[in-house]
Parts: structure tokens; C-alpha cells; sequence
């Protein structure tokens, strides 16, 4: 599950950096996006992820991820990740238990968006495929390649030119296995609710508490 959460996060926000690395006609679009969520003061969104494997059917499954500069707050399935800056913490609504890990965390570091967006460059390699027409609006589809061998093996990303926000990513594992996300609502510049990034014990009555820092 750390997998899928993982890369929901990952893909949705270092593509901005991507007008670094890539340089064509689309680049002015590229840098636009860059600026565009790095100007934003807090943005969620809503989003659903498909995995298909060659052996096994796995149904769609919704998730939600609000960010504030370096605090984030992600829901999916059963499981709540946040990092209010201090301290980072998962729970695990089935077994009602929380883990708390330090906020930088390197086992942790890319669930941290402003940490992706500071070091998304030397990592992966970006390279403009095509534009395509999609319900009416126009495409653009950028391939992200790890730079080291990883486990996945290319990021497909769908952004749409006219808002430069991105649409879809499509991840490509080395077991022919794929993962398909599809933002299905993006909201810029959202109030955020106070302490909403912080663990509060008394919200979780008879928590089982895991320090691991």
C-alpha cells in the first residue's frame, strides 16, 4: 500500500519540475505549470487508482491528498499519511494504530512534496510524446524516466495544455504490471482547517501508538 500512496504524491507534484530538464516547443507550458503550483498556497484533490495485473483484477480504489507548502495530509483505502512539518504519522484504521517517524525521514523524504520539487530533476529524465485530443480538450502526454533501475520502469503523464494541470499518470512496472491515476477534481488555493496536518491522539480513542524515530 506504501507503494500506491507513495506514488500518488510523487508523480502528482514532481512532473512541475520537468521544464528543466526537457527543452522543446512545450517548454513555456512546462515552466507556466512549475510556477503555477509552486505559487499556490494549499491545493487538494481527489483522485482514483487502478492497478492491472496481468493475473489478477483489482478494482478502483478513490483517494484524497491536501497539501500546504511542506505539511500534506493523504487518505487512501483504510490509512491516513500526514507530515505537519515536525512530525510525520500514518494510521492504520484497521488495527486502530498510529506510527510516528521524524518529518525528514529519509525512508519517508518523497511523500514530502516540497522535497520532491527541490530534487525531482536529478532523479528522473522527462520527454514530450504527443498532444491528443481528450473529451474535448488537447493533451499533453510526457514520459518520466527513472534515472537509476527502479521497479517502475516509465510514468506516462496526461496534463492538460490548457490549464497545465495534470490529468492522469499511468505507471509502468518491470513485472508488466500497471497503475492508473486519474485526478477526478483538483481545487487550487484551499482553506485549510486548523491543526489539520497534526496527530491528535484523543480523535483516535484506544490508539496503539508505534514511535519510531
Amino acid at each position: 500500500m506504501y507503494k500506491n500512496i507513495l506514488f500518488v504524491v510523487l508523480f502528482f507534484l514532481s512532473f512541475t519540475l520537468s521544464a528543466q530538464n526537457y527543452q522543446n516547443k512545450d517548454s513555456v507550458l512546462l515552466d507556466k505549470t512549475t510556477q503555477k503550483y509552486n505559487a499556490l498556497s494549499a491545493f487538494s484533490l481527489e483522485y482514483t487508482y487502478k492497478v492491472d495485473d496481468p493475473a489478477i483484477k483489482f478494482p478502483a480504489v478513490k483517494g484524497n491528498l491536501l497539501v500546504q507548502k511542506e505539511k500534506y495530509y493523504l487518505t487512501v483505502d483504510d490509512q491516513i499519511i500526514a507530515n505537519d512539518g515536525k512530525l510525520l504519522w500514518n494510521y492504520q484504521k484497521s488495527s486502530n494504530e498510529v506510527s510516528f517517524f521524524e518529518a525528514n525521514d529519509d525512508s519517508f523524504s518523497m511523500f514530502n512534496p516540497m522535497i520532491l520539487l527541490n530534487n525531482w530533476s536529478k532523479d528522473y529524465r522527462a520527454k514530450y510524446i504527443r498532444k491528443e485530443e481528450s473529451q474535448k480538450k488537447m493533451i499533453l502526454i510526457v514520459d518520466l524516466t527513472p534515472v537509476k533501475r527502479y521497479q517502475f520502469y516509465k510514468f506516462r503523464l496526461f496534463i492538460d495544455e490548457s490549464t497545465s494541470y495534470i490529468k492522469k499518470i499511468v505507471m509502468y512496472d518491470i513485472d508488466d504490471t500497471t497503475t492508473t491515476y486519474t485526478i477526478i477534481k483538483f481545487n487550487p488555493n484551499v482553506l485549510v482547517p486548523e491543526g489539520k496536518f497534526t496527530f491528535n491522539k484523543s480523535d483516535y480513542p484506544g490508539v496503539q501508538v508505534n514511535d519510531m524515530r
